[in-house]
């Protein structure tokens, strides 16, 4: 499926979503167990036990999430520690505290911090990403400017149109970085292992340097879109994905059929004149469609193998299963000659078992028929 279309998706799936009650306007005291909120200005600002995972205008961190944080919004910061994994994307990404172990993010704008450290892997993608803080292992990095100023345990790779090495950067591997020009290295800068410059073309380090970011911010606004829809509609986020499991053909035949007949009732609506309203309704509703179709098969497919693992289906599993899939998918999708298949197959199931959940919905059964078992989350 065309990359463009799931924006489109993910920005009107956001602002559907947006429009309902927001589910953290305010600081409120934060519970013992996994967070998941969503809203304007979202602050976490207690001790969270288990995962957070949280989208906002504004997202802020603190001081201490023992678990993974998955954060989106148009700012995101990250004040205090947080023990897992960080998974972040936003306008600007700021990370002052310490993470225990990986860190992903992109953004416009991505900083670590002096005083941050990551204790895994960083992988950053973004407008400009400046590393003041330090990383316990390896370092990669595609912006358009990358500025390199802190500790980093192993190798780092770069790719950037501009790349500065600053006095106070100590790097214990190797310094492969791709580049039109060379970089700019301070005298003070400690690189124990080799430095390689991979010469490119202005145009080819500027690819290189979209694709990687916008792959991250890809898959994790995905992943947010998937975690908002599902802490909004639990029971029927699942129930929507069960039915592929239930109906896999009837799901396969509807979406097929939602796939190519809604842009030509749109259009035809459109036509009558009097139709017109609807038929752009239902060519702005598309997109979303499309999208919701995607991710139940991600849920799906994390939900069948919670299931093949008898674990007990807690919501920090289930979406924790929900983005393992949706990164399973994602790879899938990049295998040559088979990989746009597997995408669009997802997509037909999971559209497809949307339109068998409204329709049953709409047309419950009659008492004494199972028809209505597989609704069950």
């Amino acid at each position: 499926m065309d990359k463009r279309w799931l924006w489109m998706s993910l920005l009107a799936l956001w602002t559907l979503l947006a429009a309902r009650p927001a589910a953290a306007q305010a600081p409120e005291p934060v519970p013992a167990d996994d967070v998941y909120v969503a809203g304007g200005d979202v602050v976490l600002p207690g001790e969270v036990a288990g995962d957070a995972v949280a989208a906002g205008r504004r997202v802020s961190v603190g001081p201490l999430v023992r678990g993974d944080a998955i954060l989106a919004g148009g700012s995101v910061v990250i004040g205090g520690q947080v023990l897992d994994d960080v998974r972040a994307a936003g306008g600007e990404v700021l990370v002052n505290g310490p993470v225990g172990d990986d860190l992903i993010a992109a953004g416009g704008r991505v900083r670590l911090a002096p005083g941050a450290r990551v204790g895994g892997r960083a992988w950053l993608a973004g407008g400009e990403v400046e590393v003041a803080g330090d990383v316990g292992r390896e370092l990669r990095a595609a912006a358009g400017r990358v500025r390199l100023g802190g500790r980093v345990q192993g190798n780092v790779e770069l790719a950037a149109e501009e790349v500065e090495i600053l006095s106070t950067a100590r790097v214990a591997g190797n310094l492969t970085y791709r580049s039109a020009r060379p970089a700019r290295i301070a005298p003070g800068a400690q690189i124990a292992g080799r430095i390689t410059h991979i010469r490119t073309e202005p145009s080819e380090t500027a690819l290189r340097t979209g694709v990687v970011a916008s792959g991250i911010v890809f898959i994790v606004g995905l992943a947010l879109a998937g975690s908002v829809l599902f802490l909004l509609l639990p029971g029927i986020t699942l129930s929507a994905a069960r039915t592929i499991g239930s109906d896999p053909w009837r799901s396969l035949a509807l979406g097929f059929a939602l796939l190519v007949s809604i842009p030509f009732l749109a259009v035809l609506l459109m036509v009558t004149v009097i139709g017109i309203p609807l038929g752009l309704v239902l060519l702005a509703l598309y997109p979303v469609m499309l999208l919701l179709g995607f991710l139940a098969a991600a849920f799906f497919l994390g939900d069948a193998g919670l299931r093949r693992l008898r674990r007990p289906p807690s919501k920090g599993l289930q979406l924790g299963a929900f983005i393992g899939a949706l990164v399973l998918l994602a790879l899938l999708s990049q295998v040559p000659g088979v990989g746009g298949l597997v995408a669009f197959l997802a997509l037909l199931f999971g559209l497809g078992a949307w339109g068998l959940r409204l329709y049953r919905a709409l047309d419950p059964p009659r008492a004494g028929s199972g028809a209505g078992d597989v609704l069950q989350p």
